[in-house]
């Protein structure tokens, strides 16, 4: 009986043994093994296609002379022009991206149409657009008059008045009412 308690133990001893230098010892014999690499079966060859290079599109000389100037006599570009045509110009003010913004800039567009007025949609993302503007509007009674939201519509009186003005969301009927009183004012 001794003898097969001894046997045991000296058997679990000696897998202890083996473990631990199997343990010890493979983080050692790993870095000693080159690494393989690995060729793919069917070698793939990739093709690099040129650069397929747009072909200039001609711009009129108006649009032109307006993307160079962005501002004329110290309001938006567009803005000035607008006024230059038409007696009433409804601006819509809007952020880029934002799905509230595109449906205000659209019920503007449709308001101002109704009116007979003109239209101008200027994003509040262009610094250069929006710096002009943001003069214009600094003789304001209030603080809040003096600062730009989005959306936003503003009715313009030619030469460069500004009317009336509506922060968030405006519907069409709204707008065309507002353009029609600016321009039975005059």
């Amino acid at each position: 009986m001794r003898i097969r308690i001894i046997a045991a133990a000296a058997f679990v001893g000696l897998l202890a043994l083996g473990a631990g230098i199997f343990v010890l010892g493979r983080g050692q014999a790993s870095s000693n093994i080159p690494v393989k690499t690995v060729k793919p079966l069917h070698p793939v060859k990739r093709h690099v296609r040129a650069a397929v290079k747009a072909a200039p599109q001609a711009r009129s000389l108006a649009a032109t002379r307006r993307k160079a100037r962005s501002v004329i006599d110290g309001m938006p570009a567009d803005l000035a022009l607008a006024l230059a045509r038409y007696d009433v110009v409804v601006l819509a003010l809007h952020a880029p991206r934002s799905s509230v913004d595109e449906l205000a800039t659209e019920e503007a567009r449709r308001g101002a149409a109704l009116a007979g007025a003109g239209f101008v949609s200027l994003s509040a993302g262009n610094e250069k657009v929006v710096a002009p503007l943001t003069s214009l509007l600094s003789g304001g009674q209030t603080a809040a008059d003096r600062v730009l939201d989005t959306p936003a519509v503003l009715v313009f009186e030619r030469p460069r008045n500004l009317f009336v003005r509506f922060n968030g969301f405006t519907d069409r009927d709204t707008v065309a009412q507002a353009a029609t009183n600016a321009g039975a004012v005059r």
